[in-house]
Parts: structure tokens; C-alpha cells; sequence
């Protein structure tokens, strides 16, 4: 799939996105196997896409089906949403998830292609807003939807006396 990247992204950004993706999958194994596929990159919006083993499935249901973990939907979305927020910034900032809601509404299968896609809604002082969803290609069936927010690093005193 060829990645597609909005305007004003610039290549300097991009590389630096790379990079940083690169680095993690090669440090935490748990993102080398994931295989994180960056499909669409616009200012404020990513787009992955992904297909996941059976080594993320549950323990078989008692009809003896196999799905895949719901936290590791947990996981990719934090991830995507924080890089929607660099997409936002045109730059990588380091930053703290301060909240993070994922609701799990429909079981993927292990070998089924997904696509998650994250945007971010706002930034208000250095607390960044997003949303995000894991759907199944096949079908257009919705996953897993996230909302979270993002303490952005920066160490102006005034920010500390308020904490």
C-alpha cells in the first residue's frame, strides 16, 4: 500500500516519523512484531495499517474459537494517537498519556488486515485531545474506538506551580 501524505508535512518530519518507528520497533520487542504499516499522514491525522498473528490471540472460547487480545488494541491506539499529535505539531515533542478510554466492540480475527486511524482534535495550553478507531478492512467493521489526551513536554514554570 503506498503511503499517502497530505500537505504541509514536511520531509524533514517524515523522516523523523520513521526514525522514531524504526527505533521503537527495533528496542521493545512487542512493536517488532506488531508490523505497523504507516499508510496516510496528514497534518493532525496517521493512518496505520496492520495484520496480527495468532501469537496476540486469547486462550480459545469455550466454543473453541480464537480471537485477538483486546489490549493490544489498547496499546496500538496509544501509540497512533500520540503520533497523531506530532502530525498535528509538524515535529516530535515528547509527551504522557494522561487519559486513555478504548472501547472494544467487535472480536478480530488473527490474519484479518486492520486499519487504524488517529486524528488529533486539539491542543488547549500543552493538553492534547484525539480519537482514534481500529476497524477490520473486510466488512468496514469497527473494532475499536479511543479517545485520549496527552500531557506534551514542556517545562515552563508556570505549568508546575498550577500542578
Amino acid at each position: 500500500m503506498a503511503l499517502e501524505i497530505g500537505k504541509g508535512i514536511s520531509e524533514d518530519f517524515l523522516n523523523a516519523l520513521n526514525s522514531t518507528r524504526k527505533f521503537i520497533e527495533n528496542e521493545h520487542k512487542l512493536f517488532s512484531q506488531i508490523g505497523l504499516q504507516l499508510t496516510r499522514l496528514n497534518v493532525g491525522e496517521v493512518e496505520f495499517s496492520l495484520t496480527l498473528s495468532e501469537k496476540f490471540c486469547e486462550a480459545p472460547d469455550i466454543e473453541g474459537k480464537t480471537h485477538l487480545q483486546g489490549g493490544i488494541f489498547t496499546i496500538v491506539l496509544d501509540t497512533i494517537l500520540a503520533y497523531s499529535v506530532n502530525a498535528r505539531l509538524g515535529k516530535l515533542t515528547p509527551m504522557a498519556t494522561i487519559n486513555l478510554k478504548t472501547d472494544h466492540h467487535a472480536l478480530a480475527l488473527p490474519g484479518e488486515e486492520l486499519r487504524c486511524a488517529a486524528k488529533c482534535v486539539g491542543i488547549r495550553d500543552e493538553v492534547a485531545f484525539c480519537s482514534g478507531s481500529a476497524v477490520a478492512i473486510e466488512g468496514d467493521r469497527l473494532i475499536t474506538a479511543a479517545a485520549g489526551t496527552f500531557m506534551l513536554n514542556n517545562f515552563n514554570p508556570s505549568i508546575v506551580t498550577r500542578l
